[in-house]
């Protein structure tokens, strides 16, 4: 060899020696550290594959909430390893999607995870990236489960709604759940959310420094969520609905119960809200007076109004007041140097127990509320019959308020007057009560002084479709009292709709008893006309069919309804009527 070959021989690999050791020194010393934490943190690139989530349907089986795909519209900037490329990209998006992307940005971004770029919402835009996929690399499509309500606002406060996970959830569910998991807010979604759920699944490969696929380590199947079914009927939860609606009261509730299992068959609150539009909607929903957020009946309270007398007569009756005994009402009942007025200011003249049922006369109930019973008898008998109670049930529930001397003592710093005790015999003054309380004080008018546990959830299954568990019939009290006593006060019911307080709620459809309530909110007259709304007092009815051998409890509340004779006594006829009118009676 010649010593000029030699030496340019030399002088080449001392040239490629030194750029060696250049790009050596380069990813070393100044790109050392982020290739260190890239090949330690984002060894395993993980691309989440969302469940679905469970399925809740009504007793028949119709769907309540489901899964529905939503396409959404990923980059996976690793594919992209070349500036060009990226810019590129970012070009077409913007010209094809309007979506804009910081290219210095990414170029400098570290995490692994794919970009969420947008929902595609339609079926063009799908259509549209097929059709310039070539164009678009490193961007693709991952479906990902949303929620569907198909009944809309008519199941709204019973199934709820779901959100994106806060960190609070993320923490909870650990790898349950990932950033774009849908968890339960509300309702039914919230108070089963670990049933709902189900679990991520996940695609891993594996990666080198630069981002490089290198190999595939495995997948993770994502598994679905349990599936709820209700008691409810979403038939009799749809007739519930356009009943109320179509009354043109602007706010109320109503629940129908099995008498015979205590399953939930309807429960309405309303207005209502679409819970498929939760999040367009929310400062609509939010700022509306008549507050459609608000279930009214979990957890709206109220004076329970004339409601309460067939539980106090019970009580009466067990005290050995004989349904033959009575007085006579001249409208008004004195105690001291004060007047206690029935609703009808002309009096009912002479009435037992029964009469005073039928006709909703105060001054009966103002007597024997203060002379037999007081107001610890009075506690004693409402929270047996489950008001101010813990009531048993498958969502949050409020409970009403039974007041007693001790608590106006400690918490008004006044004492207990006769008056306080004359007020709460005919359900007025302090006492507050939910639509729940008295909806199972009519099941236990019913039942033989049986209450049964309300069940809302009738069964769990697996993704499978495999019973998991299943709601079994329970009693939550008893009321003791003789058969007898109840058959006087059922019958007493059967004539408040037959020529009582409650004629309008009379049906030659199907055989309805039950009882008014008209709960004053104000010290202004319900006599005097054009009150503004929020002075109106509430309407109730609650009440049961058919009289001889009850499968269903009603109870309606009207919110500023006025008289409970007029607004909620026609609500629960229509209610029954339909449901005999379409054979749903029958099935049950």
């Amino acid at each position: 060899m010649s010593r000029r070959r030699f030496l340019f021989l030399a002088f080449v690999g001392l040239i490629a020696y030194l750029i060696v050791m250049v790009r050596l020194f380069y990813l070393q010393i100044i790109r050392g550290k982020y290739y260190k934490e890239l090949s330690q943190k984002n060894y395993v690139r993980k691309r989440i594959i969302y469940p679905q989530r469970g399925d809740i349907l009504d007793r028949k089986g119709e769907k309540i909430a489901q899964d529905v795909p939503k396409y959404m519209l990923f980059l996976d900037h690793q594919k992209l390893q070349e500036e060009g490329n990226l810019k590129e990209v970012l070009e077409n998006l913007k010209s094809l999607f309007n979506v804009q992307l910081d290219y210095e940005s990414l170029r400098k971004r570290r995490s692994i995870e794919p970009i969420l770029l947008m929902e595609l919402k339609t079926q063009e835009e799908i259509d549209k990236f097929y059709n310039y996929s070539y164009k678009l690399p490193g961007v693709f499509i991952n479906t990902i489960p949303s929620r569907f309500y198909p009944q809309g606002e008519i199941c709204a406060h019973v199934v709820g709604y779901v959100g994106y996970p806060t960190e609070k959830h993320l923490q909870k569910y650990g790898d349950r759940i990932s950033t774009q998991s849908l968890v339960g807010m509300y309702g039914l979604e919230r108070a089963f959310d670990q049933d709902l759920l189900g679990k991520v699944g996940a695609e891993e490969v594996m990666v080198n420094a630069v981002g490089k696929v290198i190999g595939n380590i495995g997948y993770v199947e994502p598994e679905k969520g349990n599936t709820l079914v209700l008691s409810i009927d979403v038939r009799i939860q749809r007739i519930a609905y356009e009943v109320f609606r179509d009354s043109g009261h602007k706010a109320g509730a109503v629940l129908v119960l099995d008498s015979r299992t205590g399953e939930v068959l309807a429960l309405l609150s309303y207005p209502s809200f679409d819970p498929n539009k939760i999040s367009d909607l929310w400062q609509a929903y939010s700022g509306d007076s008549l507050k459609p957020l608000f279930n009214r009946a979990l957890y709206a309270k109220y004076p329970p109004a004339s409601v309460i007398k067939p539980a106090l007569g019970v009580a009466l009756l067990e005290k050995g007041v004989s349904p033959k005994e009575g007085i006579v009402c001249h409208g008004s009942f004195e105690l001291g140097n004060r007047d206690f007025f029935c609703w009808n200011r002309s009096g009912h003249g002479w009435v037992n127990l029964h009469k005073a049922i039928k006709d909703s006369c105060d001054v009966y109930f103002y007597y024997y509320g203060y002379y037999k019973l007081g107001p610890r008898e009075i506690e004693r008998v409402l929270r047996s019959f489950s008001y101010g109670e813990e009531i048993p049930f498958d969502l949050p529930l409020s409970k009403g308020f039974i007041p007693t001397p001790q608590w106006k003592k400690s918490k008004l710093k006044e004492p207990w007057y006769g008056g306080d005790t004359v007020n709460m015999s005919i359900g007025q003054g302090f006492l507050k009560a939910t639509l729940f309380e008295q909806t199972l004080m009519m099941m236990a008018i019913v039942n033989d002084g049986v209450i049964y546990k309300p069940i809302l959830v009738r069964e769990k299954r697996d993704a499978n479709g495999n019973v998991i568990w299943k709601a079994k019939r329970s009693v939550y009290k008893v009321v003791r009292a003789k058969p007898e006593y109840f058959a006087l006060v059922r019958e007493a019911l059967r004539d408040v709709v037959r020529s009582g307080t409650a004629t309008s709620a009379y049906s030659s459809i199907v055989d309805i008893a039950g009882k008014t309530g008209t709960a004053q909110i104000s010290v202004h007259s319900a006599r005097r006309k054009n009150l503004p709304y929020h002075l109106r007092d509430h309407a109730w009815f609650v009440g049961f069919a058919p009289y001889r051998d009850p499968v269903f409890v009603i109870g309606v509340l009207v919110e500023h309804g006025g008289s409970g004779g007029s607004a909620a006594a026609p609500i629960a006829r229509r209610i029954l009527e339909r449901i005999y009118m379409e054979g749903i009676h029958k099935e049950l």
